[in-house]
């Protein structure tokens, strides 16, 4: 009773105490809520980081395991070669028995001297250390300094992960990964628009098999310096394939194997096959060599992730162009005007920033090409992969495409992703992209799909059927939504279309029938 009559009888002290108690609790809570905040942002911003630079084991092996050179006196073996009228193998036999004086076509006398020269220069992926500072590689910054992601808003373990700026060429080590998974989706594609095509016309079509073909590593590593006797190695190693059993494939040349000391000189070949490879007389024709098929018990599990395996350690090859080999004309009209050499050939995003102030190639505009850059560039021309038989760049052929405009939701839940402008952004926005469906046929084909397609036009448009739908009902057209897996993504008819009420409600139903299943 003391105290209470006590603190009765000081009413304002007891509010004094209930305030600075209340403003003690307060500010404890909005303390605690602060560290609980940035606790939460940083996990976010760690979860992104992470997912963005998640790559393949052998990546890491790439980038730190030192290299061998590949550098080989093999243009000795041209030059006498050449002066004694010689085959190049026969030459190339002789020095190894110990020869070192030959005659040339006149009856002087030619010494073998063997020199070093650089004629193709090989290189494994992520080694241009420069590209990314040269090319803006890297995070996307957003306006208050953190990176900008895209995430699941509700279940951020579902989905979270940095955006990035890629370069999309193999030789940079910050877009080495993720460009050699583009570039084994794009090998998947071209073997299963082939198989699709083989299935709707009732052919025979075998799995895809993975081998590797070995040369007597003295002859390729000196056949590899040059362009025009590695053009032939290679072209000799795809012709054999589909000799002995292959009808289609894709090649990919690899200068080295990774040894516990590093990555070894050992040029082989790789490739992705249909067909059954009679291996008894391959090696009976070619004494010396190796081949032998990967897991031959196995079936290929992933073609994308195989041919991406295989793109993160293969070589880069560089060689010089004579500059009388060069449209130079053609090459500032396809800069212009993209798709004038290659069907691949588009805008970028920048191309249509520069077009809202004015400028850029979209409007004529020449400003923004380095010209030495430029000109370096088509100077040197790089090594490609080869595909060959059935799925051919000849043998295929690409009809149009219809386009699609699309909002990406999360693989786990169905909830619409969202890229947020950093940490301090709690609303973000959709993921919007486009998405190109294209249709393919055989080129001896072209004629009649195209015709065919001209005939029906009219009834498909009037039916809201697009080119895709029009592939499917034809047995000698194939689309890429035919064989490639596709997701939930919301499809929009335009690209500036927000989702309504009605469209949300309907996916949710179907994404519930989906996971209930």
């Amino acid at each position: 009773m003391r105290v209470r009559g006590t603190l009765s009888s000081n009413p304002s002290k007891i509010i004094t105490m209930s305030t600075l108690e209340h403003f003690d609790e307060a500010h404890d809570e909005h303390m605690l809520m602060q560290l609980q905040r940035k606790m939460e942002k940083d996990m976010i911003m760690g979860m992104a980081e992470q997912a963005a630079l998640k790559a393949h084991p052998v990546v890491d092996y790439v980038k730190h395991l030192p290299v061998e050179s590949t550098l080989y006196p093999a243009i000795e073996y041209l030059r006498l070669a050449s002066k004694t009228g010689h085959p190049i193998s026969d030459i190339f036999d002789q020095v190894h028995e110990g020869k070192t004086c030959f005659r040339d076509t006149s009856g002087n006398i030619v010494f073998y001297r063997p020199e070093y020269h650089r004629f193709i220069d090989w290189e494994l992926p992520a080694h241009d250390l420069e590209r990314p500072k040269r090319c803006g590689c890297g995070f996307i910054r957003g306006s208050s300094g953190g990176i900008v992601y895209s995430m699941c808003p509700d279940h951020p373990e579902h989905f979270c992960k940095g955006k990035r700026n890629h370069c999309w060429d193999l030789g940079c080590p910050d877009c080495m990964n993720d460009t050699a998974l583009d570039h084994g989706v794009e090998v998947e594609k071209q073997l299963m628009r082939y198989r699709r095509l083989l299935e709707k016309q009732n052919l025979p079509c075998s799995d895809v098999g993975h081998w590797v073909v070995s040369p007597p590593q003295e002859m390729a590593k000196s056949l590899m310096q040059s362009y025009d006797e590695f053009d032939e190695l290679y072209s000799y190693v795809c012709g054999s394939l589909q000799k002995y059993g292959a009808h289609a494939g894709v090649t990919i040349f690899h200068p080295w194997r990774q040894q516990q000391k590093g990555w070894v000189a050992s040029p082989h070949f790789h490739s992705l096959v249909y067909g059954r490879i009679n291996t008894k007389q391959f090696l009976r024709d070619n004494p010396g060599w190796i081949i032998k098929k990967v897991h031959p018990k196995q079936k290929i599990r992933s073609i994308r992730h195989t041919a991406a395996y295989l793109f993160t350690h293969m070589g880069l090859g560089l060689y010089e162009r004579d500059p009388d080999d060069i449209d130079w004309d053609l090459d500032i009209i396809d800069y212009l005007i993209p798709g004038i050499k290659s069907d691949k050939g588009k805008y970028t995003e920048k191309d249509y920033e520069l077009l809202s102030i004015g400028k850029g190639r979209m409007v004529g505009d020449l400003s923004q090409i380095d010209w030495e850059e430029w000109t370096m560039q088509r100077l040197t021309g790089k090594m490609k992969i080869r595909y060959w038989g059935g799925v051919a760049r000849n043998k295929i052929r690409t009809v149009g495409f219809d386009r699609q405009y699309k909002i990406r939701v999360c693989k786990e839940c169905g909830e619409i992703l969202r890229v947020y402008d950093g940490p301090d952004d709690s609303i973000g926005s959709y993921v919007r992209y486009i998405q190109d469906n294209y249709v393919f046929c055989f080129a001896h084909q072209l004629s009649l799909v195209n015709s065919t397609y001209l005939k029906y036009k009219a009834k498909l448009k009037s039916a809201d059927l697009t080119l895709s739908d029009f592939a499917s009902m034809v047995p000698f057209a194939v689309s890429t939504l035919e064989f490639m897996p596709q997701n939930k993504d919301l499809v929009m008819k335009d690209p500036f279309e927000e989702p309504d009420e009605y469209f949300l409600r309907r996916q949710k139903e179907d994404d519930f029938e989906t996971y209930s299943q």
